[in-house]
């Protein structure tokens, strides 16, 4: 009975041995034709020259230079909005997130033109809808420019 039970065991073990390593076989080919396929689809080519008006745009895009056109028309249409009586007591900063900025010469301008602010706004959203511009926010600061 046991000698039975023996070579059962035995026969077992070596048919799963089989088994088992031509699993691994397959297991082996399959990662490399996966690796294979994953090298073929990371293959880098080489880049091609940045045209000269490309770089040319994306440096005046950092430096800023594109927004002093923007700025000289934003102070423009400030100026002609709040009229001559506050054009000297105010300056305009930059446009951050749809929120203008404002520099004022004192806090009552600060307050009398808090008073206008939503009327400022609909004025500049009506002149330049470029800018979408939703708020503004009034700082004491410097009005020299």
């Amino acid at each position: 009975m046991w000698a039975g039970l023996l070579n059962f065991l035995t026969l077992l073990n070596s048919s799963w041995h089989i088994e088992i390593s031509n699993m691994q076989e397959n297991y082996d080919q399959r990662d490399f034709d996966q690796a294979t396929d994953l090298t073929r689809q990371r293959r880098r080519y080489q880049r091609r020259p940045k045209r000269p008006a490309n770089i040319l745009s994306q440096l005046m895009a950092r430096k800023g230079y594109g927004q002093t056109k923007s700025n000289n028309e934003l102070d423009e249409v400030w100026n002609d909005i709040v009229g001559e009586k506050w054009q000297s007591k105010t300056r305009v900063g930059n446009i951050s997130r749809g929120t203008l900025e404002v520099f004022v010469s004192s806090p009552a301008v600060n307050q009398h033109l808090g008073f206008k602010k939503k009327k400022l706004i609909a004025d500049l959203i009506k002149r330049i809808p470029q800018n979408k511009i939703k708020d503004i926010k009034f700082s004491l600061g410097s009005i020299e420019s």
